[in-house]
């Protein structure tokens, strides 16, 4: 591995994807794979190489979290995620530090989602190269690159606040996320959460297919429609102490959350996509070749970006 540098993408999916999918109304059978394409094209020897070093991973003796293909998810309890329960203490501080500057009337970042606040968002965890260090840490980030089949990018973050609300709209609706076909995110709940507190939320994927479509992806989904398909019964909830996490795979996945919450929730979310991801991040974290307090072997490297 070569001394640190951003991967080179001349083409910037989310950008152009909005445009063709969202604006001009492209198929997503169209739109998804030129994007890919162009990515290839760009980096030639980047696939091979990350998928090269997922099956070295596979073929080690690492520990990774398992996440069965038929799932899509899988749920970890405090003692099962290295230093998660440090982390959740963590966050938990920087929430009693954010939280004045973030009061649910300012709408920061998201004028239109007074249920979802983002107290750190992409670049600002350039500022807390502790909490990077945990979203790179192998076992999280070998379990991401066998489940996708390459060492993917850590693509996003946030540290969100829901603060109590009774609405039922955008997000807290089931969806799909769309920025690629496959994708996995780490949700870290920082305070205890109940069934009152607005929790993570989705159906297995096996369970969602019979509603994933093209249309699907562009729309909210009714929990009338889940139920008449698969049924509400098989919804898991993302529950339990601070430190319990979930990988949800919520491109293949239903979801949403934050409906309804009677208390304050705070959530840790880690997104990892493959290299060749039709679109980017919401939350993207560009973190700066060499950063203090980051010291990445080869394959955190790759996950960073840095070439």
């Amino acid at each position: 591995m070569s001394s640190p540098g951003r991967v080179f993408q001349p083409v910037r999916g989310r950008p152009l994807r909005k445009l063709l999918w969202k604006r001009l109304h492209l198929p997503h059978g169209v739109v998804h794979p030129a994007l890919r394409f162009a990515k290839r094209a760009a980096n030639p020897s980047q696939l091979a190489t990350r998928r090269a070093a997922a099956a070295a991973l596979a073929a080690g003796d690492r520990a990774a979290a398992e996440i069965p293909e038929r799932d899509g998810y899988r749920l970890l309890q405090p003692g099962e995620l290295p230093d998660a329960a440090l982390v959740a203490e963590r966050c938990a501080a920087l929430f009693e530090q954010l939280r004045p500057g973030a009061r649910p009337e300012d709408h920061r970042f998201n004028p239109r989602k007074r249920f979802l606040l983002s107290l750190l968002r992409g670049a600002d965890f350039s500022r807390h190269p502790e909490l990077l260090r945990f979203m790179l840490s192998r076992p999280l980030l070998d379990t991401a690159s066998r489940y996708l089949g390459s060492v993917p990018l850590l693509a996003g973050a946030a540290l969100w606040w829901t603060p109590p609300n009774d609405s039922a709209e955008r997000s807290q609706l089931f969806h799909f996320d769309a920025e690629d076909d496959r994708q996995l995110k780490l949700f870290v709940n920082v305070l205890a959460v109940g069934a009152g507190s607005g929790p993570v939320t989705w159906l297995p994927a096996d369970a969602s297919a019979a509603l994933r479509s093209p249309s699907a992806l562009r729309r909210r989904i009714s929990d009338v429609e889940v139920e008449r398909a698969s049924g509400l019964g098989r919804a898991v909830r993302l529950l339990g102490a601070p430190g319990s996490a979930g990988f949800v795979d919520t491109s293949r996945c239903l979801h949403f959350g934050s409906r309804a919450s009677r208390v304050d929730r705070v959530v840790l979310m880690v997104q990892y996509l493959r290299f060749d991801s039709p679109s980017e991040s919401t939350f993207r974290l560009d973190v700066p070749p060499g950063l203090a307090g980051l010291d990445p072997d080869p394959v955190q490297k790759l996950a960073l970006g840095w070439v």
